[in-house]
């Protein structure tokens, strides 16, 4: 039984299940930093780059559109302007995000939303790595508010970014995103609210580093 205190959680979402509200809102409760949407900042900057020319590639794969995308990339102003053949590629895009992961994890505690992170750090002691699921018609109800779309187009957007996170994964980890063995919980938030969510993992954290054997690791033979 392993019992080290916590001092990273990673949280894998399903589009809609309100992974990046329970990230937010837990390093509130807990006063801990969370990287969730900057981490496209933090590539754009690494690769000096606009962050609008990283977000098309954020945690989706290459597909016929890429050629059109990579001509669409627009350096910042002053910055270096990448020839045709030296624009990144989804791949160098995908080895610059892992790299602002590693490097923002060396600074502790923190939360980290996405990008494969569960699998990123899946050998450390010090880790809770959560999932957040919902039914589809939870998530397509707050997906279609959120966007001020219909519940049809909703549903789609949904599918793909599903598809888009479980292949990113397959391609760059070779790992399956649903795999229950990549986490230490799962939380379905269409029957326990995110407040409720937050609670149960903060008190989880807490009694870890309470714990009187934390920081220990425990081996089984």
């Amino acid at each position: 039984m392993q019992t080290n205190s916590i001092s990273l959680i990673t949280v894998s979402r399903e589009f809609g299940a309100g992974g990046s509200d329970l990230a937010r809102e837990l390093g509130a409760r807990l006063e801990w930093p969370v990287l969730d949407h900057d981490i496209v900042h933090r590539v754009a900057e690494r690769l000096r780059l606009d962050d609008g020319a990283v977000e098309p590639f954020d945690e989706h794969l290459p597909s016929l559109l890429a050629p059109i995308a990579t001509v669409l990339i627009v350096p910042q102003p002053g910055m270096y302007a990448y020839p045709p053949s030296d624009v990144p590629t989804h791949d160098a895009i995908a080895a610059a995000t892992k790299r602002v992961i590693e490097d923002a994890a060396k600074s502790l505690p923190l939360i980290v939303v996405g990008h494969g992170v569960q699998c990123i750090f899946e050998t450390r002691t010090d880790t809770l790595s959560v999932r957040v699921v919902a039914p589809l018609y939870a998530r397509r109800a707050r997906v279609a508010a959120r966007q001020k779309t219909t519940p049809t187009h909703a549903a789609d957007l949904v599918r793909r970014a599903d598809e888009d996170r479980q292949a990113y994964v397959r391609r760059y980890f070779d790992r399956d995103w649903k795999d229950e063995l990549l986490y230490d919980l799962q939380i379905n938030t269409g029957a326990i609210d995110i407040r409720e969510a937050v609670t149960m993992v903060a008190r989880l954290v807490h009694h870890r580093s309470a714990a009187p054997d934390a920081g220990v690791r425990q081996v089984a033979h």
